[in-house]
């Protein structure tokens, strides 16, 4: 992955890391901003998820207004965005039966 990518710290480009002033509540009813469909609402992890082809793996998790990604393109893009994520290694999701 490209070294440019910095979404490991859960940081807004050029912010500051989210902490207890960035938390809202989790919200179980959402629509994926990449594709607009509803977001399947995981309760053991309190995380929304997404496994539409056309992205990959989508996963949000609004505790602390945090995306997750294994696609280097969506990473680009939620950099440019200014949006908070993390880069997931595509081998974790494919040790756990998921296609990136």
């Amino acid at each position: 992955m490209s070294s440019e990518i910095k979404g490991d710290e859960c940081t807004v480009q050029g912010g500051e890391t989210a902490g207890p002033s960035a938390v809202e509540p989790q919200k179980k009813d959402l629509a994926c901003i990449l594709c607009g469909k509803k977001m399947f609402y995981e309760e053991r992890f309190r995380v929304n998820v997404c496994l539409e082809s056309e992205h990959g793996v989508l996963a949000y998790y609004g505790l602390d207004s945090c995306y997750f990604t294994s696609r280097e393109d969506i990473g680009v893009r939620f950099a440019k965005e200014g949006r908070k994520f993390h880069m997931i290694e595509a081998s974790v999701l494919e040790a756990i039966g998921v296609k990136p």
